[in-house]
C-alpha cells in the first residue's frame, strides 16, 4: 500500500530546476498529484507538492538526492490527505458555525495547523500573546499578518521547534469571549523554513473568514 507526502521544497527560481526535482521523484517511484507554488518572487521559489510513494519510500535519500544539484532542497515533509488541505479548511470553518466560541477558536486553529504543515499553532488572548514581539505588531495592525524570527521561549506544541523559529502572528477582531473582543494567531516553524508572502496572505485571509463567520453567529444569536 502507497502513501502520500507533502513535501516542501526549495528550488532556484531558474528553467529546469522543478524537472530536477519532478526527476529525483519519479526516480524513487513518485507520482506527483498537486503542486502548490508558495513563492516565486526572487532568486529561489517555495513549493509544496503532494506525491503518492510506495510506502517502503526512504524520504531521507530522497532529500539527499534533490540536494545534490545545489538547486534545490527538500526543507520539510509529512503525511498527506487526499483532500486538499485549503478545502479541508474550508469545511471545518464552515462547520464551526455550530460551535461554541471556544470549539471555534480550536478549529481555527486546528485548520491552520493543517494547512501551514506545523503541530506549533495557538489562539491567545492580547494579555497571553503580548510577550511575543510578533504578536505586539499584529495587534497595532488587526488583520494584518506580521512575521519574524525569533529565540523567544514558545508556548506548548512549541518544543517541536528547536532553535531559532520563524513566528507569524495575525489578530483577530472577533475573538469571542476574549480581552477586548480580541485573539491572535500564532503559527510557528523552524527558521530554516519560514513563511512565504502567499502564506501570509492567506493567514489574513483565513482570520478575515473566522471574523466574518463570528459575525454572523453573533447577528443570527441577537436575530433570535
Amino acid at each position: 500500500m502507497g502513501s502520500l507526502v507533502r513535501l516542501r521544497i526549495e528550488l532556484a527560481n531558474t528553467p529546469g530546476s522543478l524537472a530536477h526535482v519532478a526527476a529525483v521523484i519519479g526516480g524513487y517511484g513518485g507520482n506527483i498529484r498537486a503542486i502548490d507554488v508558495q513563492d516565486a518572487s526572487g532568486e529561489w521559489a517555495v513549493d509544496e507538492m503532494t506525491v503518492a510513494f510506495d510506502a517502503s519510500i526512504n524520504l531521507a535519500e530522497v532529500r539527499r538526492e534533490i540536494g545534490k544539484s545545489g538547486r534545490a532542497r527538500l526543507l520539510s515533509y509529512q503525511t498527506a490527505s487526499a483532500v486538499d488541505p485549503m478545502v479541508r479548511m474550508l469545511q471545518r470553518l464552515s462547520q464551526s458555525l455550530t460551535y461554541s466560541p471556544d470549539v471555534r477558536d480550536e478549529t481555527l486553529r486546528r485548520a491552520v495547523a493543517e494547512l501551514f504543515a506545523t503541530p506549533a499553532v495557538w489562539m491567545l488572548s492580547p494579555a497571553e500573546a503580548s510577550t511575543y514581539a510578533a504578536a505586539r505588531m499584529a495587534m497595532a495592525e488587526p488583520g494584518v499578518a506580521i512575521a519574524l524570527e525569533t529565540e523567544e521561549a514558545l508556548p506548548a506544541l512549541g518544543e517541536t521547534i528547536s532553535g531559532r523559529a520563524a513566528l507569524l502572528a495575525v489578530t483577530s477582531g472577533q475573538g469571542d469571549g476574549h480581552i477586548d473582543g480580541m485573539a491572535v494567531l500564532l503559527v510557528a516553524r523552524p527558521s530554516t523554513q519560514g513563511f512565504t508572502p502567499t502564506e501570509m496572505t492567506r493567514a489574513e485571509a483565513l482570520v478575515a473568514l473566522y471574523d466574518a463567520l463570528n459575525a454572523m453567529k453573533s447577528q443570527a444569536a441577537v436575530a433570535h
